[in-house]
């Protein structure tokens, strides 16, 4: 790139895309309310003609080796603070995982309390069958009784 180009006050406009630079120079953020977003593009975006992409934080557009130019604007994903969509579905996972946990753990603890009042239930279940068993040990199995 050419040197100089960061002590220029008066820049608006800086279009650089489809020339092969490899370094991209530091430039402030350049004022878009004139240009939009192709106020600052670079060949910044992938595919790329070199090995590795070039990065360019302050550019407001990013063109590839195919000229086809993209905004550099942050994704729904990236304004909630996360890097990329890899981990917004790590981090939807483990809040699902979470949740069916917390909601195995309210139906556990709901059925433990079923079977707390249902004690005296059992109980008298268990009263009856012994009171039962008594009475045929009496009358006898054969018995119409």
């Amino acid at each position: 790139a050419p040197e100089g180009l960061a002590e220029m006050k008066g820049l608006q406009l800086l279009q650089l895309q489809s020339n092969r630079i490899t370094k991209i120079p530091i430039i402030p953020r350049l004022d878009d309310i004139i240009h939009g977003q192709s106020t600052f593009v670079t060949d910044c975006g992938v595919p790329s003609a070199f090995d590795n992409a070039l990065e360019c934080d302050n550019c407001t557009m990013c063109c590839n080796i195919n000229e086809g130019c993209h905004p550099q604007t942050k994704t729904k994903v990236q304004k909630l603070g996360l890097k990329g969509y890899g981990s917004a579905a790590a981090a939807l996972l483990t809040f699902f995982v979470a949740l069916c946990f917390m909601v195995a753990f309210l139906l556990y603890i709901t059925a433990r309390r079923k079977n707390i009042g249902n004690t005296g239930t059992s109980e008298i279940e268990t009263r009856i069958k012994e009171n039962d068993m008594y009475a045929l040990s009496k009358i006898g199995k054969d018995s119409v009784y």
